[in-house]
């Protein structure tokens, strides 16, 4: 993907990520608040309904008691009127027509006055005399009079009563200047519109008037409704669910506002809270009081909200996303193209055919590509001046390379001729023979390395009886190791004879290796002197390893502890010596430390435990077969990917005379 695709790609995706961030947080902004508002408005639905309906309750017994303490003032008015006007002597005619220009100025709708028998003579209507007491279809309510001309006052007051088609309610009091009955009635039936209109059903129709509220209810504490109005007729029976019963069951008597989601609506449950007692006589038990009001507002609009506006930020994010890539195209061509021209004068720098006038166009530019292609252009054509400097520097180089090449061959040559001669020195000075006959079995190899490293092995007869048996190593490699072999190998055999012990050979060679070694370094060597006929073999070593002897059953054990320092590293150094016995098919076997610290690819050396579990392994074999078996062991050990530490030199004997023939040759 190329730069200005990124460019485009990373353009585009931040401002769409910003255009869908926006909006999702819009979105979701603008439905929490959507949310906030209609629990809001449910929440004081239901709360006007509640205080309504607890109001509703007392209103219609307030004005009843006005009512009825306005109708008893104007019934003892009256009495009190007509008491002055029999006085004053007016006739009933007279006194008729004053009552009713009273009530048709504002005064009661109806005012009957009787004399001490019963009979209204006194009335502001037309019509014949009625008789209270006698005839209850004569006249107004009268039947609840009868008797009554000796109560009080305050206890005359009826229950309201159909008159000619009017809702009446009557008042009524005896007589303050002879006994009679003097009543008023006034008509309630617009009082009773009001009182409806301002009650709990006028109170549901007014919420369900402002399309805010889909529906509301009554209930008393046992779920039923006891009033209820929906928007759209919602039929027969009651449209609560069992869920919201039980629910509206659950307010709390005092509490606050509850809201629960039903059929895509909420529900908003608030308590009715009454100021005194919820029931006020037997014909309302509480029961049929309202306690809770619930009503019911649409919930469609957040989600319907929401959806619109994700739809609007899709829209949105579509038209900004192919202004943002047009944009970024424009963008990106208008940058890029200093870019490419860089990039060609790369390419013909590297071809070697760089025109500085190509970044002219870009050169002239005030941003940070002009300030580049600046910089470029000087340091390309600084690079052309160098290099030309350096090839005609190259081709002097390469005159003095092929020279210093010649000698070099020459010297390599010298050095493979040196290493030639050292290493035929070293094999010219292995044994060529070793001791044969039926006591005894000795064989010797040596696999030269890679650079002759000086290590060798020796076995010199000093009588007709005894062997000096030699293996031993050299530091370093090449010519000063092939020296220092001479010098260690005419040490020993100068000092080898019989009597001699190895302890006494070491000592010799150490002091003279020592004393005239012109070369800084040292040699090991594993000295033992050897009786065919006891079978007995003396031996020390100086820092020498991997001697040891093999019994008949494959044991190992091992013969270089014995000894002392390395020779040529401390003059004087003292040498110590051991004896041990070889009996019948036990072997004498000699290595020096290529053999053991020959590595793997791990970096692991061959070692001693190896060593032992490869002559463990070649039990009854014969010494010469048994070092091709060590020395396979070695190879398979290094591999391919480990090293061959040096020389490898193996000095292998094995006693062959029988136990009795050797005790008889003593």
């Amino acid at each position: 993907m190329t730069f200005q695709q990124r460019l485009i790609l990373l353009v585009t995706g931040l401002v769409l990520l910003a255009v869908v961030a926006v909006t999702t947080a819009m979105a979701w902004t603008t439905r929490a608040a959507l949310t906030d508002r209609i629990e809001a408005e449910a929440r004081l639905a239901a709360g006007l309904l509640a205080r309504g309906a607890a109001q509703a309750r007392d209103i219609p017994q307030e004005v009843d008691a006005l009512l009825s303490e306005r109708l008893l003032s104007e019934a003892t008015l009256t009495a009190h009127l007509v008491a002055l006007a029999e006085t004053a002597k007016l006739a009933p005619r007279a006194l008729n027509d004053r009552l009713k220009q009273i009530a048709e100025a504002g005064g009661p709708d109806e005012m009957w006055i009787t004399d001490n028998r019963g009979r209204a003579y006194l009335h502001n209507l037309p019509g014949p005399d009625p008789v209270f007491g006698q005839d209850a279809k004569a006249g107004p309510r009268h039947g609840a009079y009868a008797g009554l001309l000796n109560r009080s006052p305050a206890s005359l007051a009826s229950e309201p009563a159909m008159e000619n088609g009017k809702l009446m309610k009557f008042a009524g009091v005896a007589g303050v200047d002879k006994p009679r009955i003097v009543q008023v009635g006034a008509d309630v039936r617009r009082l009773g519109d009001i009182v409806r209109k301002s009650g709990t059903d006028g109170l549901i129709d007014g919420l369900l008037a402002t399309r805010a509220v889909e529906a509301a209810w009554l209930l008393d504490r046992d779920g039923r409704v006891l009033a209820r109005g929906a928007v759209m007729a919602d039929g027969a029976g009651n449209p609560l669910s069992d869920a919201d019963t039980a629910a509206a069951k659950a307010v709390v008597p005092g509490g606050d506002v509850t809201f629960r989601v039903s059929n895509g609506s909420l529900l908003a449950l608030a308590p009715v809270k009454y100021a005194g007692p919820a029931a006020t006589s037997a014909a309302a038990p509480a029961a049929a009081v309202p306690a809770v009001a619930m009503v019911r507002v649409p919930y469609t609009e957040p989600g319907a909200m929401l959806s619109r506006q994700l739809k609007i930020g899709g829209l949105v994010g579509i038209f900004v996303l192919a202004l943002g890539v047009y944009a970024c195209l424009r963008f990106a061509r208008d940058q890029m193209a200093p870019v490419e021209r860089l990039s060609e004068a790369v390419k013909a720098v590297e071809a070697g055919r760089f025109n500085p006038f190509t970044l002219n166009e870009a050169a002239d530019r005030d941003d940070e590509f002009g300030r580049l292609s600046r910089v470029f252009r000087r340091m390309a054509m600084e690079a052309t001046a160098r290099e030309e400097t350096l090839d005609a520097q190259l081709v002097m180089r390469g005159a003095e390379l092929e020279t210093k090449s010649e000698k070099l061959a020459a010297a390599e040559q010298l050095i493979e001729g040196e290493q030639r001669a050292a290493r035929d020195v070293q094999a010219n000075l292995l044994p060529r023979q070793l001791p044969v006959g039926r006591d005894s079995q000795f064989y010797g190899t040596l696999v030269p390395g890679h650079a002759v490293s000086g290590d060798f092995y020796d076995v010199i007869e000093l009588d007709e009886r005894y062997s000096l048996l030699v293996a031993a190593g050299v530091s370093g490699g090449g010519v000063p190791a092939a020296f220092l072999m001479l010098m260690v190998r005419g040490a020993i055999r100068e000092t080898a004879r019989a009597g001699v012990g190895p302890a006494a050979i070491l000592a010799n060679a150490n002091e003279r290796l020592c004393s005239e070694s012109p070369f800084d370094g040292f040699a090991t060597a594993f000295v033992a002197v050897y009786d065919r006929v006891a079978g007995t073999l003396v031996h020390a070593a100086a820092g020498h390893r991997g001697a040891c002897r093999v019994t008949a059953d494959g044991g190992v054990e091992f013969l270089s502890a014995t000894g002392g320092q390395p020779l040529g590293v401390r003059r004087g150094a003292p040498y110590t010596e051991a004896t041990v016995v070889l009996n019948q098919d036990e072997t004498l076997f000699l290595c020096t430390d290529g053999v053991l610290r020959s590595v793997d690819g791990q970096r692991e050396p061959f070692g001693e435990e190896r060593l032992a579990a490869a002559l463990a392994h070649s039990r009854g074999m014969s010494v010469r077969d048994r070092t091709e078996m060590v020395l396979r062991s070695v190879q398979a050990h290094a591999g391919t990917d480990g090293v061959i530490a040096g020389d490898l030199v193996c000095l292998v004997m094995r006693r062959l005379l029988p136990v009795t023939e050797a005790a008889e040759a003593v």
